[in-house]
């Protein structure tokens, strides 16, 4: 354009010589009509389409109805399948009554359903999910649907046609205990300052790694990650209540051993994750101590593991002076003495013999009755 109008440097779209802008004007003769600009017209809104109501509304259209809030309770009900309201408040760091509005049009639109006090995606609900991530609607609905069997039946684990969540019903107790210690650590998290980066459940929690030419894996019951100040806190959680004999918490340990025997915890997550074990019972969690403790000399694993019971956490909270590490893992003599007083003091034969096994194996001396 600096060369002036003379310069040949203009081409057709056939690709012609150059030419200068004289010929090129030439060229598009005067039969030819010039581009115009559109004449400009008002610009309508479009009408809102909320109000033609979720329900009503077909399943493209979904995604661009649902408010960011609503979103994020579907994802994190189809993470946590039935969990009760408060503890999808203290996920979402919002009151019971806030969680009621919001799914009160969830309800409404058959995506979510209340169930014996938990919350359960809809069929409706697993399949906008299902199209969201990619994946098979038929596949989400037969792992996950809480649609009974038979209507007429009363809803108990049997009649769930969903195996993963029947699954979760079935041993209801411990899903309800995952929930809630979950929804107690984000919410102290919050407390002190600390942000909740996620929470994943065990469907997503689980970690598989190579020993050799075998693939081994831990399967935790949540698996969460903790900021504040530029520093993350990496954690593995497991609510037990099947490990009370000495052979079975062994086994509960060996995946964990094995893991943090190789450098698969620093590559996974950036630095090693605090494994978390909650017992329901003070004695329970006492022993598991101690197996630890000879399982990781006996293995020569630094293993970071925390243990504690439900009743600690409900009195002092889900940090702190809650847990009991490896460290402390001391014979201590006052505990075990206040074993004894209440193996003798309890009424119930298979209590006493339950607490008698447990002094025994940390090697108290027979009781003198």
């Amino acid at each position: 354009m600096a060369a002036g109008p003379g310069a040949r440097v203009w081409r057709s779209a056939a690709g012609s010589p150059w030419l200068s802008l004289g010929e090129a004007l030439a060229h598009a003769g005067d039969r030819r009509v010039w581009p115009q600009e559109e004449p400009l017209a008002r610009a309508t809104v479009p009408r809102d389409l909320r109000p033609t109501g979720l329900r009503r509304a077909p399943p493209w259209l979904l995604p661009a109805l649902l408010r960011p809030a609503e979103k994020r309770v579907l994802g994190l009900i189809a993470d946590w399948p039935w969990i009760a309201p408060g503890h999808l408040g203290g996920l979402l760091g919002v009151s019971t009554r806030r969680v009621s509005q919001i799914l009160q049009p969830l309800e409404e639109a058959a995506l979510a359903n209340r169930v014996s006090g938990g919350l359960v995606l809809g069929d409706r609900g697993l399949a906008l999910l299902a199209r969201r991530d990619r994946s098979a609607v038929h596949l989400a609905r037969s792992r996950w649907s809480a649609r009974p069997l038979d209507s007429a039946a009363p809803l108990a684990w049997r009649n769930v046609s969903g195996r993963r969540s029947r699954q979760l019903l079935r041993t209801i107790e411990h899903t309800a205990a995952v929930h809630w210690f979950i929804a107690a650590l984000a919410r102290q998290a919050r407390e002190h300052g600390r942000e909740v980066v996620q929470f994943d459940p065990p469907h997503h929690a689980s970690r598989y790694f190579r020993d050799g030419f075998a693939v081994h894996s831990v399967h935790p019951d949540a698996f969460g990650v903790l900021r504040a100040d530029g520093k993350t806190w990496p954690l593995f959680l497991e609510w037990e209540r099947r490990a009370v004999r000495p052979a079975t918490m062994a086994a509960r340990l060996a995946p964990y051993l094995r893991y943090y025997a190789s450098q698969r915890p620093t590559d996974d997550h950036g630095s090693r994750p605090a494994v978390l074990v909650v017992f329901d019972d003070e004695v329970a969690a006492q022993h598991f101590l101690r197996v630890a403790g000879a399982e990781t000399r006996r293995t020569r694993v630094d293993l970071p593991l925390s243990v504690s019971h439900r009743a600690l956490l409900e009195r002092e909270g889900s940090r702190g002076a809650a847990w009991r590490t490896l460290a402390a893992a001391v014979d201590d003599p006052e505990r075990i003495k206040r074993w004894r007083v209440r193996a003798l003091e309890v009424d119930d034969d298979y209590e006493r013999r339950r607490l008698e096994h447990y002094a025994i194996a940390i090697r108290w001396p027979p009781y003198n009755r």
